[in-house]
């Protein structure tokens, strides 16, 4: 009797009927290796019996788990349908077990190949990230290399792969993953980073590039029409206009007996009905503005007449005149009139702000500061609020102002008391006056100012009208649009931000620096290198952090302008590094040129990629470097 009960109690699996059921669930939990934890488990993972009621404390565990479980949405979703699959859910009553100690193996087998699963899949996410994290993508975005073989132009990959043969008349560089190409025909076409040919000939009878657009023409029931596509080759204008042209960042069209301006949205902003007798044409002449965030303005010219309009919405702000207007730099423009003298006009929010012909010059070197410039028929200076149109304070000399980039300083003397206020303008509008010990050397630049003490030391005031530290330094150089500084104390030259914090300590002979531009593009990889530093006539290449990054000593290193690569120059060689992973193209003197590209590097006749491999050699330029 006892052996017929131990097989009962050790009887197997037994898979009869009934069948598994779509709706029935087990539960997955997180294990721990404490005897509590572990044993409050094994109670939550026994396996309900069948009997059981839904309102059981297991069964709530499970619903709480599956409900858990749930939210992470991990469903099967079948392409082309949103239809979602039912997830199956194995449970005890998919098996028929009898034996409550077999239920217990069960469940424990279980618990271990979960938890096994889990920590493998967790290693496995674990490291396909530490692998994604190290991968190094050397060429921006990876965009095609143009190469030309026998005055044909193809396409290389920067691993130097071929993706187009050389075959077409004309090819320019990649732009936002296109290029217009044209064949042997010379009929233009485009293709995409593979090569393929995404919009064939004969789709478009002309194809101009303008900016990351593109003005194309192409046969419609009205005939050749000209509209606009944007980056990805998608219209952002309708074809229905007989030309479109492009000038600095400006379109006009001419359209039947209409010419206009199209913004950058590729919106109809401005129209202008013309008669028979008139000639089909639009001339636009914007102005430049040293700061993107405000409107821009520009004079446009139809048949002689010329009046100020805004690029960006269309807006009329002058009346048409016959008069030539000549537009200068932040929206200030100047009227030649008939008696040959100028008017000088500012604009600002769709209006004329100033309009006098009494100033033999007006200028506003920055909008922010809301201060112009005037030199009147008496030659002085006039410094204008374009708040108040009053002068800020009269008599100002040309050395008693500094005009930053976004401040304007001045100063104020009380010589009565023989004090002087250094007094701080933004937006037309003073915001602080400081009492100080010091004079401001060189003006706002980048949010930062230079300030001279009386005993020939320098220091740094930020925008907020404060010093950023309290050090003296010796020399003090202009804080770049990155935020950082180079400077010199009597320790040696350093680096600083525009908090104060010291990045290069101040102990070296010189020190370089990339340029704000290449910093802020290549500030993403911390392996960048950002300073080189002098000590012993010796350069170190030091990171964003200022650690050094290797144990090289350079004779001599020139940072690149625009791109992460530094000219270096040691006892054995001379060679180019691309600061991404610290890779070498060898040149074969320090002064050798060179020509740097987004994704690839040109020394002679050979293309180099960022990770110094050479990919491909133009034979078609001879050693001097001309074709």
């Amino acid at each position: 009797m006892k052996n017929k009960e131990e097989k009962e109690e050790i009887e197997t699996l037994d898979f009869e009927n009934p069948k598994p059921s779509l709706d029935d669930t087990v539960e997955m939990l997180d294990f721990e290796a404490d005897k509590k934890v572990s044993d409050e488990i094994d109670e939550m993972l026994d396996f309900i019996d069948v009997k059981e009621t839904k309102d059981s404390k297991e069964n709530q565990a499970l619903e709480k788990l599956l409900e858990e479980n749930d939210n992470e949405k991990n469903k099967i979703e079948i392409d082309g349908s949103k239809e979602k699959l039912d997830e199956y859910k194995p449970s005890i009553k998919d098996f028929n077990i009898k034996s409550a100690k077999t239920r217990k193996i069960v469940k424990k087998s279980m618990l271990y190949v979960i938890i096994v699963m889990l920590i493998g899949f967790e290693l496995f996410i674990n490291k396909t990230g530490d692998a994604l994290n190290s991968l190094r993508v050397y060429a921006s975005d990876n965009q095609p290399i143009r190469i030309v073989q026998n005055e044909k132009y193809g396409y290389i990959d920067f691993t130097g792969d071929k993706i187009v043969n050389p075959k077409y008349s004309y090819g320019e560089e990649f732009i936002k993953g296109y290029a217009i190409v044209k064949n042997s025909s010379n009929l233009p076409l485009i293709i995409d980073k593979g090569g393929k040919e995404v919009v064939p000939t004969g789709e478009y009878f002309s194809l101009f590039r303008a900016g990351t657009d593109i003005i194309a023409s192409k046969s419609t029931k009205k005939g050749l029409k000209y509209g606009i596509l944007d980056s990805d080759l998608k219209e952002k204008t309708p074809f229905e206009y007989d030309s479109i042209a492009y000038k600095n960042g400006v379109y006009s069209y001419v359209n039947g007996n209409m010419v206009g301006l199209i913004n950058s949205s590729g919106k109809d902003i401005f129209e202008y009905k013309l008669t028979d007798e008139d000639d089909k044409q639009i001339e636009v002449n914007p102005c430049k503005v040293t700061n993107d965030d405000y409107q821009r303005y520009g004079v446009v010219t139809i048949n002689s007449s010329s009046q100020i309009v805004n690029l960006n919405d269309g807006t009329v702000v002058s009346s048409p005149t016959l008069n030539e207007i000549t537009p200068e730099e932040n929206n200030v423009f100047y009227e030649v009139t008939s008696n040959g003298t100028k008017r000088y006009l500012y604009v600002q929010d769709n209006k004329v702000l100033v309009e006098s012909e009494s100033y033999n010059s007006l200028t506003i070197p920055s909008i922010e500061t809301g201060i112009l410039r005037a030199i009147n028929t008496s030659y002085e200076y006039e410094y204008i609020s374009t708040k108040t149109l009053e002068q800020v304070k009269k008599g100002l000399t040309e050395d008693e102002v500094f005009y930053g980039d976004d401040i304007f300083i001045y100063y104020e003397h009380n010589y009565r008391r023989n004090t002087r206020s250094i007094i701080l303008v933004k937006n037309g509008e003073i915001f602080k006056t400081i009492e100080a010990d010091f004079d401001i050397y060189k003006a706002y630049k980048n949010g930062v100012a230079i300030v001279r003490y009386s005993d020939g030391t320098y220091g740094y005031l930020n925008s907020d009208g404060e010093l950023i530290n309290d050090t003296h330094y010796l020399e003090a150089e202009e804080f770049d649009s990155y935020g950082e500084a180079i400077a010199k104390t009597d320790g040696g030259y350093g680096v600083i931000n525009s908090d104060g914090k010291v990045i290069i300590e101040f102990e070296n002979e010189e020190v370089k620096d990339a340029s704000s531009k290449v910093k802020t593009l290549s500030g993403v990889n911390n392996n960048n290198v950002f300073y080189a530093v002098k000590k012993e006539s010796k350069f170190t290449l030091h990171d964003k952090n200022g650690k050094r990054i290797n144990k090289t000593r350079y004779n001599n290193v020139i940072f690149d302008e625009d791109y992460p690569i530094i000219k270096i120059a040691t006892d054995e060689k001379d060679a180019l590094l691309t600061t991404e992973d610290e890779n070498e193209i060898n040149l074969t003197s320090f002064n050798m040129e060179y020509e740097a590209h987004e994704n690839y590097i040109i020394v002679k006749n050979e293309y180099y990629n960022y990770s110094g491999k050479l990919i491909y050699v133009d034979n078609s330029k001879t050693e001097s470097g001309d074709s």
